[in-house]
């Protein structure tokens, strides 16, 4: 039920297999049916949450149902609202390095 795997769309950040797949475009993604919630502390399951600190990210960024992760030179924007969660990558960061 709480399976994950490593994205390479997302730079390893960890994505729920079982999720429905809402939405994809070039570094974003949108998933239904997963249990998340915008009243949660960051949003995601405590599992969810353990998987991505496993995996090097860092919380580093959080307002409302926008929580921002970070590992290396890469940062993921993460949403999560009741039953809906997108990723995407943050742009502002991972373009600095590529200057």
């Amino acid at each position: 039920m709480f399976s994950y795997e490593e994205s390479q769309k997302f730079n390893g950040f960890p994505i729920p297999k079982h999720a429905e797949l809402m939405n994809s475009r070039k570094g974003f993604a949108s998933y239904s049916g997963l249990a998340v919630s915008e009243t949660k502390k960051d949003g995601l399951p405590l599992i969810y949450s353990l998987h991505s600190k496993a995996g090097g990210w860092k919380k580093t960024f959080q307002e409302g149902a926008l929580t921002t992760y970070e590992k290396g030179n890469h940062r993921i924007d993460v949403i999560a609202e009741t039953n809906y969660l997108s990723i995407g990558v943050n742009e502002e960061l991972n373009s600095k390095f590529f200057y």
